[in-house]
């Protein structure tokens, strides 16, 4: 039977945030099975491929890359769905989709704003996207000078990344590498921080890994050597060269060094796990708490995924893990929104926006908390935490809820049937007698 022919274009197999979202999303229009699905690969930024033809031995993926196009398009798209940053948006079929993790900040750019205006429909990963692009207004003079006020008029929806609960799940299987790198640290007690150091500036990157790691140094520090925690910090600039893990090692040095002597050891790990290896490093017995300063996030999947280890995950409190990190249960490092800093300034993060700030003292005191008196109260709380999260953040439920959306505003569309003929039976006639 044919299909709507529906065209994602999308950094599919990109080594990147984005890139995962992207696949992950990919292969839930293929279990939908209602349109002829297409795929135009993009790149994200200056992040590698993730994987090669030659490297997909998983038969999911391997689906995924025979969508892949090939040669243009003979006719226009039913359905159009792009996923990325909303100023790169463009109508392309007869019904658009943008998909966007949106911006991490309290306001986003103009330009943002006409890019959802382009589409019929945007889908934000959470909630905090949703209200950030609904309450960002400008106004801006048209030709005859007048002024036009520039807002979200198109709908907007959100549908959460969904975890592999098949694969990232509360375990005691141990991973070989997994159990290598960390048999090398010799506390028994380690804080696990996972992200990307994306920005250039010390201490101006969103994840703010520096003060992470600043604010642990000085909690710690003076504290035995026998007596202290580590933090294990897992890591990578744009890459997983030797070049990227140098440039981090010294940044993490750099920052130590700020602190002073007899600090807490900082282990990093660098470099690609599998998903398998990831969930092992969650898991791990010398890994006690998960912990992030971040200043924004428009989803934030690595924490969800450390959820469904049923350890503490504490996290700044705010934007959109706040989705899937219930307060009934969840610990918080808490702070303030203010305006980002002159330094995280880019074409994305604008300066008329904010974003949230962890309070250094606070932070110190929750971390002895954790560290001192992990109570039996905090820990079953966290347990509730996962298996709530393991039902309703699955990617069966992001299912559920991607489909729904399209089935709502996406119209029917008239297709081609191909028309076939019966097969015309062969006629014999009688022979004719000569008179």
């Amino acid at each position: 039977m044919n299909k709507p022919l529906c065209v994602i274009q999308a950094p599919v197999f990109n080594r990147s945030g984005y890139g995962d979202w992207a696949t992950t999303i990919a292969k839930s229009l293929i279990r939908q099975d209602k349109y002829d699905l297409k795929i135009l690969p993009t790149r994200w930024g200056n992040c590698q491929t993730k994987r090669f033809v030659e490297e997909l031995n998983d038969p999911n993926d391997q689906v995924l890359f025979s969508k892949f196009l090939q040669k243009g398009l003979d006719k226009q798209p039913d359905l159009f769905i792009q996923v990325t940053i909303p100023n790169e948006f463009q109508k392309v079929g007869k019904y658009n989709i943008g998909m966007t993790a949106g911006i991490e900040t309290t306001a986003c750019a103009g330009e943002w704003i006409e890019g959802v205006n382009r589409m019929d429909l945007t889908i934000g990963l959470s909630n905090h996207v949703k209200k950030t692009f609904q309450d960002t207004k400008y106004k801006k003079k048209s030709e005859n000078g007048k002024e036009e006020p520039i807002e979200v008029n198109k709908p907007m929806e959100v549908c959460f990344w969904g975890a592999n609960t098949d694969i990232y799940k509360k375990t005691d299987i141990i991973e070989p590498n997994v159990d290598s790198a960390l048999s090398k640290i010799s506390e028994k007690y380690a804080f696990l921080f996972v992200g990307q150091w994306t920005h250039g500036g010390l201490f101006t990157d969103r994840k703010d890994i520096a003060n992470l790691i600043k604010v642990f140094s000085e909690t710690f520090k003076n504290v035995k050597p026998e007596n202290r925690p580590c933090l294990v910090v897992k890591t990578n600039g744009v890459n997983f060269s030797k070049i990227d893990r140098d440039d981090t090692l010294k940044k993490i040095k750099k920052i130590q060094s700020l602190v002073g002597d007899n600090v807490p050891n900082i282990y990093l790990i660098h470099g690609e796990l599998s998903p398998i290896e990831m969930n092992a490093l969650f898991n791990h017995e010398k890994v006690k708490v998960h912990i992030n300063f971040t200043h924004g996030e428009g989803f934030g999947h690595p924490i969800l995924l450390s959820t469904l280890s049923g350890k503490p995950t504490v996290v700044s409190n705010w934007s959109g893990h706040l989705d899937f990190l219930n307060p009934k249960y969840a610990e918080f490092f808490e702070g303030t929104v203010k305006p980002i800093d002159p330094g995280s300034v880019n074409d994305w993060l604008i300066k008329e926006s904010s974003w949230f700030y962890v309070s250094q003292s606070l932070a110190s005191d929750k971390l002895k908390m954790l560290y001192n008196s992990l109570s039996k109260n905090i820990l079953e709380d966290y347990e509730k935490l996962r298996i709530e999260n393991e039902q309703k953040f699955s990617l069966q439920a992001m299912d559920v809820r991607l489909h729904e959306i399209l089935n709502k505003y996406v119209p029917e569309f008239s297709v081609e049937q191909k028309i076939v003929l019966p097969k015309l039976k062969k006629i014999e006639l009688p022979k004719l007698n000569k008179l």
